[in-house]
């Protein structure tokens, strides 16, 4: 009989251990040396057309106690003209783009203790929400939010608002504890609240007079820019106003309890509507009837998104299998649906592009270069999102596959 000693069984997993610890430190290293964007504090000390950041103070704060700051790139031309940051600025002649990051959501004991972070996005784990977001992101922005001087919203200043408490830029609780079914708790602060008005404030502040407003988002960010559509609107009230949802759609019966009360939103009385389980149908509904034909709704989804299919499951205390995304795919048609018959009057870009073996979908276009190369119909994203906004031509794509 051969035998194997006990250091000659364990090489391989030291090795594998190895790389990994190198390709580790790779990743950092070269985070460490990309360059940073730089610092500013108004808008107008900021260079047309590349990405710079802003600190706010407290109460703006992110979940892992770090200084919150939002990112700034000012358009190129075409009439963008920066405030100065103490209110004071003319903003004249500016397309305003209001775009909220994918956040993710934190919803309970066991996700909180798995936020996004640089090894668990390289080696695994849960990855549920970002409690900060690094300063070398900026350079992973693409489509709606790359820096090209020939892209369509290459004029438009682009105000970049992070979502870094898991809880939709609407929560407003600190030192929130949960425990999971075994015992285990885990204390939370769900800031959003106080970080989405600190970063609209700025906003206001050093854009004051924009040409046209859009606010927009990416995943769960969809639902940000869906929910602070109001407040937006209402402060802006002469600009021609859109809002565009990304890779948004989560329904789960547990949502309207986890928005309020867990984190401490006071939904209604701030956004004036009741979120329930299906909280992007809400915000279009209520929007649409409050700001009526000034306002254009704008929203994409892919046909089976893993990642918002597994959060709708997870919050009602499941996890993602074949049926979860199939239940996923029949309740995002339904909703779809509903919204687009002209009493709604929302517009949809729906896609199957690029779908795998199993029907399963990219998470997220508009942040992507999938945003200006693939195509639904014989048109991308982009041209879409830029015949609705700058053309005054919107129209819906793919709704063929609603119905599918």
């Amino acid at each position: 009989m051969t035998t194997t000693s006990p250091a000659r069984a364990r090489w391989p997993f030291v090795v594998v251990a190895i790389v990994l610890v190198v390709i580790l430190a790779a990743v950092i290293g070269v985070a460490l040396i990309v360059k940073r964007a730089p610092t500013v504090s108004a808008l107008a000390d900021a260079q047309p057309g590349a990405w710079s950041s802003v600190s706010l103070g407290e109460p703006a704060q992110n979940a892992d106690g770090s200084a919150y700051n939002l990112f700034v790139r000012p358009g190129t031309g075409g009439g963008n003209t920066a405030g100065t940051g103490t209110g004071t600025g003319t903003g004249t002649g500016t397309d305003l783009i209001v775009f909220f990051g994918d956040g993710g959501l934190n919803w309970n004991a066991g996700t909180n203790q798995e936020p996004i972070t640089p090894q668990s996005s390289l080696f695994g784990g849960g990855n549920f929400f970002s409690d900060n977001v690094p300063f070398y992101q900026l350079n992973t922005f693409g489509g709606l939010l790359r820096t090209a001087a020939d892209a369509p919203f290459a004029s438009s200043t682009i105000v970049y608002v992070p979502t870094t408490t898991g809880d939709l830029g609407v929560g407003d609780a600190r030192d929130v504890t949960m425990t999971t079914l075994d015992g285990p708790s885990a204390m939370a602060d769900f800031n959003g609240y106080n970080n989405t008005t600190a970063a609209l404030d700025w906003v206001y502040a050093n854009i004051p007079d924009p040409s046209s407003v859009l606010v927009a988002g990416s995943g769960t960010g969809g639902l940000n820019a869906a929910f602070w559509l109001g407040a937006v609107g209402d402060h802006y009230s002469a600009a021609p106003l859109f809002e565009y949802s990304d890779s948004s759609f989560v329904t789960a019966a547990a949502l309207g309890p986890t928005i309020d009360p867990l984190w401490g939103s006071q939904f209604e009385s701030r956004y004036g509507f009741t979120p329930g389980r299906d909280p992007l149908a809400a915000a279009v509904v209520h929007n649409q009837s409050r700001f009526g034909d000034r306002l254009t709704t704008l929203l994409s989804q892919t046909t089976l998104d893993r990642t918002l299919a597994g959060y709708s499951a997870g919050l009602d205390d499941g996890y993602y299998t074949p049926q979860a995304g199939a239940d996923w795919n029949y309740a995002m048609k339904s909703t779809f649906r509903s919204l687009i018959p002209v009493e709604v009057g929302a517009y949809v870009y729906v896609t199957d592009t690029g779908a795998d073996s199993n029907g399963e979908t990219r998470h997220v276009i508009s942040t992507v270069d999938a945003f200006q190369t693939d195509r639904q119909n014989g048109i991308t994203v982009e041209e879409w999102l830029s015949a609705a906004v700058q053309g005054g031509h919107p129209e819906s794509v793919g709704a063929e596959l609603l119905r599918q």
